[in-house]
């Protein structure tokens, strides 16, 4: 006789409602009183026969063959055989689909921000390199080699300070424009800068070419100038404000949004958020600072802060749905989206998948975070990949040879963490990141109880936000 389990799952309360979490499906549902007496069970490995379920449907006789069928579609119930989607994969025959290619067109910055993972902060600019025209275009056409049969391909300019070597950036959107016409597909541009060279040439530049602008920035002066200043130990922020306030006066194209390292100190951070959105960007992001270096890496109870700080913020995120209004907040959008979209996910992030970063030189490393870092290096752009670093890497780096996340219910949200974060902290690229373990299983949590309260109170406003992020509209999770 066939018998069943539950499936692996976290069972939340929002909005004065029962949910259901399946981790190994990154799914969510809404439990109603019929099948609340089979899934809060207390323990998902009891295994139970058709006959021990119906005794707990409550519902008319004639309504638990489709009620059961449903929790099995649906795999709230799994047979308790095993796992049936377990999947052998030939990492030496993945197929490579690029997508993003992150040009480091220079090693240059002109800040020397205290907490910076990327090279010596400090350094003058004119000692470091610049990717000349024969790397950049042969990037390029590297790209379009290996998008195979994609429609979109993206290129982000990264550096150092990218706008260093604005006039190299100003051929390769033109070349690039060339050529994905030629190959008859779409391309975007994005750029990553510390926002200290934007004047009214360099943003119509960016405006007339459409190109997606994330600016580095801290928060507000006292905060900002903390850690991100010139060589000579000037603060940045002064120099910063009247080119930023330009661009984001501008509405004519992309939306800028910001990304903030937290180093130190995890204070100020619903102040910082207001801050920068009363400046004019559409959207913010926290990221804890990665390094070894004790002087700037968040204690526990810092992280601990943090997240209280992000719980603050998720309320004044309700607040704006509930008057059908966006706060830009973009460590819960992403949350919200990743939880709604119900991707499983095998690796954290593109890294190595769809996504790559090349240095001045033309190597190829795994991202822009890694570029530089020998164990990321997976090929150049004039010989093309080592398909066996890169699949020795794919294999490693799978969520199901991480041991330690095997039990974890947010394995296939958080699939073991940054890889770079990985490398300094953990000291592996393929390592979960344990020491932040339990923060992301707190932080997804939240996520849960506030995707059941927008579920509840804002009907439809989840389906905005992941049409914001570009994905198809979906059905509302029920069973």
């Amino acid at each position: 006789m066939e018998t069943y389990k539950i499936a692996e799952n976290k069972i939340f309360h929002a909005a004065g409602r029962d949910f259901i979490f399946l981790a190994e499906d990154n799914t969510i549902f809404e439990m109603d009183d019929r099948i609340k007496g089979i899934l809060k069970k207390p323990c998902h490995a009891e295994e139970f026969t058709q006959e021990d379920a119906f005794a707990k449907l409550s519902c008319p006789p004639e309504e638990k063959n489709e009620l059961f069928d449903e929790l099995i579609r649906s795999r709230a119930l799994v047979s308790s055989k095993g796992k049936s989607d377990a999947r052998r994969i030939d990492f030496e025959k993945m197929s490579i689909q690029l997508k993003t290619l992150v040009l480091h067109v220079t090693d240059a910055c002109n800040l020397g921000c205290r907490y910076c993972y990327y090279g010596d902060a400090g350094h003058a600019a004119s000692a470091k390199a610049k990717m000349s025209r024969k790397v950049a275009f042969r990037a390029v056409d590297f790209l379009m080699e290996n998008s195979v049969d994609l429609k979109e391909v993206v290129i982000v300019f990264f550096g150092g300070e990218p706008l260093l070597n604005l006039d190299l950036i100003r051929l390769i959107v033109d070349y690039a424009r060339k050529k994905a016409t030629e190959k008859e597909i779409r391309i975007d541009f994005a750029i990553t800068t510390n926002g200290t060279l934007l004047n009214d040439k360099v943003i119509g530049f960016l405006r007339e070419n459409n190109i997606g602008v994330t600016i580095s920035i801290d928060g507000f002066e006292k905060v900002h100038d903390r850690f991100r200043r010139f060589p000579n130990g000037a603060p940045s922020y002064g120099a910063i404000l009247p080119g930023l306030k330009k661009l984001l006066a501008d509405k004519e194209g992309k939306p800028v949004v910001a990304r903030v390292t937290v180093a130190g100190e995890s204070k100020y951070i619903p102040e910082i958020l207001d801050h920068l959105l009363s400046l004019g960007f559409s959207e913010a992001g926290f990221a804890p600072v990665t390094t070894s270096d004790l002087s700037y890496q968040l204690s526990l109870g810092e992280m601990e802060h943090l997240l209280s700080h992000f719980k603050m913020l998720s309320e004044t995120f309700i607040d704006h749905a509930k008057r059908d209004e966006f706060y830009g907040f973009t460590n819960l959008v992403d949350n919200l989206v990743v939880l709604h979209e119900g991707e499983r996910k095998d690796y954290p992030c593109g890294a190595g998948l769809g996504l790559f970063s090349v240095d001045t030189k033309g190597h190829l490393y795994l991202c822009q975070r890694l570029t530089g870092e020998a164990s990321s290096c997976m090929g150049d752009v004039f010989s093309g990949f080592d398909r066996l670093l890169l699949s020795r890497f794919r294999q490693q780096a799978f969520i199901s040879e991480k041991k330690a996340c095997t039990e974890c219910w947010v394995r296939k949200i958080c699939a073991g963490g940054c890889y770079h974060e990985a490398l300094v902290r953990e000291g592996g690229l393929a390592e979960p990141n344990m020491h932040y373990c339990q923060w992301i299983k707190d932080w997804v949590e939240l996520g849960l109880s506030v995707y059941g309260r927008l579920a509840v109170e804002c009907p439809g406003y989840l389906e905005k936000l992941s049409m914001l992020r570009g994905h198809e509209p979906l059905m509302n999770h029920s069973i």
